[in-house]
């Protein structure tokens, strides 16, 4: 239904303003009216932008206030209304705003959530979804809270240990920008009238082309980057990548086991919360960040509606870890599959910490490896034909 946004004066006679879902201007003016309250405007209330959505430390900071709340014993209505008073002003306002609106007029939190599909995903309507038909909102919230803590720890750690290659880097290519576009240049007038090595004639004539044809890059640039996200985000690119990455070995670890600390964990959240193994499956794989896998999952997916284990089936992969599959036949076996599968997120986010340190260490190294290399091949090609007498022409 659309959203419509009411300014109102209260009893106490102050400006306020809230929204309300009907299906048009003039239903929403029927529900107020009703309600008794002095309007003085009401307008149609745009789509959410994207900076209006609740994500990462704000979407963790919420849920963690509700959970509080709700835990406390405060109603929910109540709980959300407490949390928009403190939120105004904030971007994602009108998102709790609406929530509120939604649950005094009876809809339930998780049919209000589903509403804003990029702030609350499918995993934590699912999740509220499945505490609402239980009674255990509270519970459940906090398993979300928790599981949403985990998550953005993981990702900060990644973004983390990417910074110092990243500047490395892009500090490399600008060295080899100074020597191509400044330094060489600049040198060139040494070698006027003198016969030069093919080597050395290499580089400058590397030089001429990049300083001369600097207008070329940018076309290029734009449609290697074009290439690159249309690829990305074609499906069979997308598998194409990820295969190619898997290929990679210190790059494969790390991938498996970013993917296998996120599945695990969202599953085991998912049936601690009360869902069922096959939704708990399809909502799980969908988190994995990799099409590769995600396809390995729905392939299990299939046999275990047929009678198959997930063990069994993590264990027939050529991608998922064995040991994370003997840990969760164990699990199974002993009817402790949530916390098995807990128990392996745990040691795999440890594991991603070690590959992340091993990459780390490995492409430092490589980075001033190359970045010596194209150093040093310049100063070769310009000191080659400083020793090289027969170079010189005689007057």
């Amino acid at each position: 239904m659309p959203l419509y946004q009411y300014h109102y004066v209260d009893v106490q006679g102050k400006k306020r303003s809230s929204v309300i879902e009907a299906q048009g201007e003039k239903e929403a003016k029927t529900k107020l009216r009703e309600q008794g309250l002095l309007v003085t405007s009401i307008v149609l209330k745009e789509k959410v932008s994207k900076k209006q959505n609740l994500k990462g430390d704000n979407l963790l900071a919420f849920t963690v206030q509700l959970s509080q709340l709700v835990n406390a014993g405060v109603p929910l209505y109540q709980s959300l209304t407490a949390i928009e008073e403190q939120v105004r002003g904030e971007p994602y306002h009108s998102i709790v705003l609406s929530l509120c609106e939604q649950i005094r007029t009876g809809i339930s939190l998780s049919g209000a959530m589903a509403s804003y599909p990029n702030s609350f995903d499918r995993l934590f309507c699912g999740m509220v979804a499945a505490g609402e038909a239980v009674g255990a909102l509270g519970p459940v919230l906090d398993k979300l809270s928790y599981f949403l803590d985990r998550q953005m720890r993981l990702k900060k750690q990644i973004i983390t240990a990417m910074i110092y290659p990243v500047i490395l880097g892009s500090f490399s290519m600008l060295i080899i920008c100074v020597l191509l576009g400044f330094v060489v240049p600049s040198l060139e007038g040494i070698f006027a009238d003198r016969k030069l090595n093919a080597f050395t004639s290499s580089v400058i004539n590397l030089s001429h082309l990049f300083r001369h044809y600097w207008w070329i890059y940018f076309p290029v640039i734009g449609g290697l980057i074009t290439w690159i996200v249309w690829t990305v985000r074609s499906p069979k690119g997308k598998i194409w990548i990820e295969k190619t990455l898997l290929k990679v070995p210190l790059l494969r670890t790390l991938i498996i086991q970013t993917a296998v600390a996120r599945f695990t964990r969202t599953m085991g959240t998912l049936l601690q919360g009360g869902l069922s193994m096959i939704d708990s499956l399809r909502i799980s794989r969908g988190v994995m960040r990799n099409a590769v896998l995600e396809k390995e999952i729905e392939i299990a997916e299939t046999r275990i509606i047929e009678g198959s284990s997930l063990s069994q089936e993590l264990g027939r992969s050529d991608y998922f870890p064995h040991m994370a599959a003997r840990m969760l036949a164990v699990g199974e076996e002993s009817g402790t599959s949530v916390a098995m599968l807990n128990r392996i997120a745990d040691m795999y986010e440890q594991e991603i910490e070690k590959s992340l340190d091993r990459v780390m260490a490995l492409a430092q190294p490589l980075i001033l490896i190359v970045m010596g290399l194209v150093i040093g091949t310049v100063l070769l090609a310009i000191l080659l034909p400083l020793t090289d007498v027969s170079s010189f022409s005689v007057g």
